[in-house]
């Protein structure tokens, strides 16, 4: 890597903003139906919502876990472990985003950061291609807004950019860096029309698809980092693999 590189970290986040993460749940939620049948199906999905809830992300293994502890003996929770962690994730990846990773890994470090459990979400990421494109380079945390430190003690620069669908994220981050991050907006996937991204006060730029960020260069993203929020827009039609 060459010094300016290092001097910029572009941070891509998975779900919903490289992965169509909605794709993927409602696959699976078929698959299930047709393995385990709906009522069995819809007793995994309680127990997938109620780890999130404690927890605050998804948690796939500790919900598989809960799943055959209460049916321990039709074979149900090893179906349903083979459809989760056989799902072929890279056919949902979105059609934009290698090119938006090697858009980035021409002026910066790229780094997939990510939020879930370390088992199931490196896996995914993995399945996906993602992990290859970024040479290795993935960071998965419970909750990534939290664990800045030791972010940037993995990956020291002088600027920051964070691409994500999540008004959560760019406002933890923002809060913590100021002016050394660029938060980038992804309006996509169950959150593509949702009012409150536009012009939220953590987002520096908004695009609407992940294709939107090859419109996007080093300076652009530096100068917005200092600019009014909000006030960059990069409008891109919202395109989605096998649709």
């Amino acid at each position: 890597m060459t010094t300016a590189k290092a001097q910029i970290v572009v941070l891509f986040d998975a779900d919903n903003t490289l992965l169509d993460n909605d794709r993927v749940r409602e696959l699976l939620g078929l698959a299930l139906d047709a393995a385990l049948g709906t009522s069995a199906a819809e007793r995994f999905w309680e127990l997938y919502e109620q780890i999130r809830d404690e927890s605050g992300i998804v948690d796939f293994p500790r919900a598989i876990a809960r799943f055959r502890a209460e049916c321990p003996e039709n074979g149900a929770a090893r179906r349903l472990e083979y459809l989760i962690f056989g799902f072929p994730f890279a056919d949902v990846v979105y059609d934009a985003s290698f090119a938006a990773i090697k858009q980035a890994d021409g002026f910066a470090r790229t780094v997939i950061l990510s939020d879930g459990d370390q088992c199931f979400q490196r896996h995914k990421i993995r399945a996906a291609g993602i992990e290859r494109s970024v040479d290795g380079h993935v960071l998965v945390f419970d909750h990534k807004e939290l664990r800045l430190p030791e972010l940037m003690k993995l990956y020291p620069a002088n600027h920051y950019v964070m691409v994500d669908d999540k008004n959560r994220i760019h406002a933890g981050l923002k809060k913590q860096l100021g002016d050394r991050i660029t938060t980038v907006m992804v309006c996509q996937g169950k959150y593509a029309h949702d009012p409150s991204h536009h012009d939220f006060p953590g987002t520096d730029i908004t695009i609407d698809g992940i294709e939107g960020f090859l419109g996007l260069d080093a300076p652009a993203l530096l100068a917005a980092a200092t600019a009014r929020p909000g006030s960059e827009r990069a409008d891109r039609p919202h395109r989605r693999r096998g649709k």
